[in-house]
């Protein structure tokens, strides 16, 4: 392969599309995308050098995933990305057919990614390597290729996606996999100096404890621990995405799913002992491959691939680009379950503040507004209700509390996008609803009671979808504030 035309096709691909990219009404304001082409899993979500840094699987070349780079960007602020030169392309022996997803660490004051690469022969025979890229500056990568060669036994050589920590003075590292009788795995392996990996078994996956059919692949394995906000209790938490599920009622109706099981991971076994049901971690349209990482002060800070593999057919493929990162969001873990916090940074992006007080029954305009956080109450609940976002001629988003169900909905069918499906959780008997929603050019957010609950989805409105409306069939009290991002 001539690695040479690697680089110079990727820019000329740049060149050609950029214009036309931006000026896509459906470009967004705060959240990271790829200059062109199609951008999917974030990767080494890392804070070095005074910097938060994200780097993303990137296909400069076409909206789809027939090629992957790792894309740079850096932040001081997690809101604000500055585009840093390509940190890795499919350019060496060892992933010449992709650069695939991982994670970062620091480790004496130089900045490690891991990464898996990708590799198949003529006949279409894949070979998977996990490899290490290693820089002093943040933005320069000597890379080691390989550190572990394809699979252990009893796998197939889907093997990738490695996150890696440090506990008691050893490196360890998870890998999504698939047995060779096609079930989703992952698998933990150790090291005493980064370099030299030892595979220490299988951690969790199907048919493994308790756990039954759960899928033909796992992919971006993500564990950490986090302290319970009430009891002081630490957690093991394994998160990862499933592929494989079937729908089940409001549950599993993406393409492929996102979510945890908490537990207690056994390092001598090896297990993750698995203590709870798959949480899904977030209820939208568009969620995937959520990396987490603990920044200087403290936070476990997650940002999600705002995509699901297979799930692609949106308008901007026609403006050369596809798909974005969610926005950050702190993780805290309460009540038996993650709750996602949008981050402090976010206030401030606030502009101009308005407010609604006031009982509503039937439908009242209360503003308009493009890009912009909305916090929203209701109280006495006595019938279905929700607020209107995005209206315009022929489009508008809802978010709707169905009184006799007892769920929350999320309605995007009256946009353009060709997947006209809702989205529900279940809420249960509520006396207050609260609502914290950030609408971007072409993506929503929503934060319900706290962020108990997350919808991520992208949505593309026309271009004269600017209303914001209250209904009710009875009355209820509602008060709204919504503030302009600068």
């Amino acid at each position: 392969m001539d690695f040479k035309y690697v680089r110079e096709n990727e820019e000329k691909s740049i060149l050609e599309k950029q214009k036309k990219v931006d000026s896509d009404f459906w470009r967004q304001k705060y959240h990271i995308q790829g200059i062109v082409g199609l951008i999917n899993d974030p990767n080494g979500f890392s804070q070095f050098n005074e910097k938060y840094h994200m780097f993303y699987q990137w296909n400069p070349l076409k909206t789809d995933h027939t090629a992957k780079y790792w894309a740079h960007s850096t932040s001081v602020d997690l809101l604000h990305w500055k585009r840093e030169k390509t940190a890795l392309r499919p350019e060496t022996e060892y992933t010449k057919n992709g650069v695939y997803s991982g994670s970062a660490l620091i480790i004496d004051e130089k900045l490690y990614l891991f990464y898996t690469g990708n590799v198949k022969d003529d006949e279409g025979n894949r070979s998977s390597y996990q490899c290490i890229a290693i820089s002093q500056d943040g933005k320069n990568f000597k890379r080691i290729e390989p550190v572990i060669i394809n699979q252990p036994d009893g796998y197939t050589r889907h093997i990738r996606d490695p996150k890696v920590w440090e506990k008691d003075g050893t490196y360890y590292m998870v890998l999504g996999i698939q047995s060779s009788d096609l079930k989703g795995k992952t698998v933990l392996y150790s090291s005493e100096n980064i370099y030299d990996w030892k595979f220490e078994g299988e951690i969790a996956g199907a048919y493994k404890g308790k756990l039954k059919e759960f899928g033909f692949m796992w992919e971006c394995p993500d564990y950490f621990q986090l302290k319970d906000e009430k009891t002081d209790k630490m957690t093991d938490i394994l998160l990862f995405s499933p592929q494989g599920l079937k729908p089940e009622g409001d549950l599993y109706n993406n393409k492929y799913q996102s979510g945890y099981f908490l537990g207690k991971l056994n390092y001598e076994k090896p297990e993750f002992i698995i203590e709870s049901d798959f949480i899904e971690i977030d209820r939208g349209h568009d969620f995937y491959a959520p990396q987490t990482m603990v920044d200087n002060k403290g936070r476990r800070l997650i940002i999600g691939w705002m995509g699901v593999p297979e799930e692609e057919d949106y308008p901007t493929i026609e403006n050369e680009w596809l798909h974005c990162l969610t926005l950050p969001r702190q993780l805290k873990f309460m009540d038996g379950k993650l709750y996602q916090l949008p981050i402090e940074e976010m206030n401030t992006i606030r502009g101009e503040k308005t407010e609604f007080l006031s009982e509503v029954k039937g439908e009242r305009e209360v503003g308009k507004g493009l890009i912009y956080e909305l916090k929203a109450e209701f109280t006495n609940i006595g019938s279905n209700f929700g607020l209107k976002l995005r209206v315009g001629k022929n489009c508008e988003t809802v978010l709707r509390f169905d009184y006799n169900e007892k769920k929350f909905t999320l309605d995007r069918s009256h946009n353009r996008q060709s997947d006209k499906s809702l989205r529900k959780v279940y809420l249960g008997d509520i006396d207050k609803l609260e609502l914290t929603v950030f609408v971007d050019n072409s993506s929503i957010e929503i934060f319900i009671n706290n962020g108990k609950e997350v919808f991520s989805s992208r949505i593309f409105p026309d271009k004269d979808g600017n209303g914001i409306t209250v209904f009710s069939e009875n009355s209820i009290n509602a008060k709204i504030e919504k503030w302009e991002w600068k």
